[in-house]
């Protein structure tokens, strides 16, 4: 059980390292009436002095518990001016907030209107940070339920002792601040005690329907019970190793996340390639941030969610597309993955209509090169490179695939794909043209044909990027789907890559 003297000193070293010691600094306390809350200031309250603090106290009556409420407000209000200490003490309604944001967890709801308030409150004194009454128990309930929840790091770190707003944004410079986390509920107990203060019994730390009281009521006292009775210090150990790996993975991200991202007011896009070469750690890790950058922040995003993210990455995903909390979405498009609020990403490809005939170089070596609607094509005759025969490697060096370069970031970007083609299956008339009805197609590798549209489909082509996707078209059909997939019968077969000739297309958007 902690004296006096120790509690303070603990709140007094947690001052210093926050930076709020002999500054004059403002410092809003969130008090329920609570043992832990009262604690934190009584002792904030003890320290005010030598330590140069102006407190301003903040309490918010959820109108939840009725009568009871109202008391914990007045006692709370009547605390303060016993105190000396100027306090807000405000009651609200949550039923419209919880229709407006369509919230069903009680405990969810009375956590974002209780930070909206104190957000507020600092904000309106200039406070720089808001200190709150979590103990080592808060801690061990909070990363026991994310273990519970299969949380990744963040949620196993649990909670630190100084930390950014977590909500709302808005606040960059304000700081939630929890002194008290070296101590258990016991200490703050036996420390109002100590100094014979009285403290309120919020009757809702009871009610079985939440989840954090059956945790703290139910499953920490059977684990410590029957498995260890030093469950908290083992849950405290794991939130500290937690945080330490985490802090060395972010401290990656944040060395490759130039390279890597590019925020937009609308869209936060992912170069793929550089994102599949990190280890999967990082492309997690690299997600949360530009989910964050989009929405603002991540309170509702769940390691679930990262996980579908990852296999998107990684093209293990069965769709294009994963839809995530507060209407984001990440996109895979040919090479870039894109977070956005959209339902269809606005498309990078020129508008491009009507039909235009190409001519076929005539000779070995001879090449055609034309301008056509927002794309310059380029044909030369040739043999093409060792391998292409295979179908492995169907249209010649990895440089010289099929699939496209990025979706360009700037407007000066621009596409670049090329495909080496069998010249006699082509026959003696090509154009260049976009998808029209009826259209079928034999992607490479399948015996028969099928509709462009479920071909499209099958890519993950973005509906809105269909009508612009150039299509390589000869007597016989569909020879090339440009950025996506030659036909099979314009293939060049293993074997003849020696002695038949080919034609090397390639296409490059303006």
């Amino acid at each position: 059980m902690a004296s006096v003297a120790s509690l303070e000193g603990q709140v007094a070293a947690a001052l210093r390292r926050m930076g709020l010691s002999g500054n004059d600094s403002i410092l809003v306390v969130g008090v329920s009436g609570g043992s832990d809350s009262s604690a934190l200031l009584y002792s904030l309250h003890r320290l005010q002095e030598s330590h140069r603090l102006r407190l301003h106290v903040a309490h918010l009556n959820h109108n939840f518990r009725g009568d009871e409420a109202d008391e914990d407000a007045r006692f709370v209000e009547s605390l303060a001016n016993e105190l000396n200490l100027p306090a807000t003490v405000e009651k609200q309604d949550p039923t419209e907030y919880r229709r407006d944001r369509s919230i069903s967890s009680f405990e969810q709801l009375a956590r974002e209107m209780r930070y909206i308030f104190m957000a507020r409150v600092a904000d309106e004194l200039g406070a720089s940070a808001v200190a709150v009454g979590h103990t080592a128990d808060d801690q061990a309930e909070t990363v026991l339920q994310h273990v519970l929840r299969g949380s990744g790091l963040h949620g196993l770190q649990g909670m630190t002792e100084s930390a950014p707003w977590p909500w709302p944004m808005g606040y960059p410079n304000l700081r939630i601040f929890r002194p008290l986390l070296g101590v258990t509920k016991e200490d703050t107990l036996a420390y109002c005690q100590e100094l014979g203060r009285d403290i309120r019994d919020d009757s809702g730390n009871y009610l079985s329907r939440f989840t954090r009281n059956r945790v703290r009521h139910r499953l920490l006292p059977l684990l410590a019970d029957e498995f260890n009775p030093r469950v908290k210090e083992a849950l405290a150990r794991l939130a500290r190793t937690a945080a330490s790996d985490l802090d060395f993975i972010e401290g990656e991200v944040s060395r490759v996340w130039p390279e890597l991202a590019t925020v937009t007011d609308d869209a936060v896009s992912f170069d793929l390639g550089r994102m599949t070469a990190l280890h999967p750690s990082l492309q997690r890790l690299a997600l949360r941030p530009g989910y964050s950058a989009l929405t603002g922040d991540t309170r509702r995003l769940r390691e679930s969610h990262l996980i579908a993210m990852a296999e998107l990455v990684s093209g293990r995903a069965t769709v294009g597309t994963v839809v995530l909390p507060q209407a984001a979405r990440l996109i895979r498009a040919y090479d870039r993955l894109i977070l956005s609020r959209a339902t269809e990403l606005p498309c990078p490809l020129p508008v491009f209509q009507g039909e235009h005939p190409l001519a076929l170089p005539s000779e070995d070596g001879s090449e055609v090169a034309v301008s056509v609607a927002g794309w310059q094509v380029t044909l030369r005759a040739g043999i093409p490179p060792e391998g292409v025969g295979s179908q492995g490697s169907p249209w010649g060096r990895p440089e010289q695939s099929d699939r496209p370069s990025a979706i360009p970031d700037e407007p000066d970007s621009s596409f670049t794909w090329s495909a080496w083609l069998d010249r006699e299956s082509l026959g003696e008339e090509l154009s260049l043209r976009t998808r029209l009805p009826g259209d079928r197609f034999q992607p490479l590798g399948m015996s028969r044909e099928k509709k462009l549209q479920d071909f499209f489909t099958d890519a993950k082509v973005p509906r809105t990027w269909r009508d612009r996707v150039p299509l390589l078209v000869s007597q016989r059909g569909i020879a090339w789907v440009a950025g996506h997939r030659i036909a099979d019968w314009a293939a060049i077969k293993t074997g003849e890559s020696t002695n038949r000739p080919a034609v090397w297309v390639e296409i490059i958007s303006n």
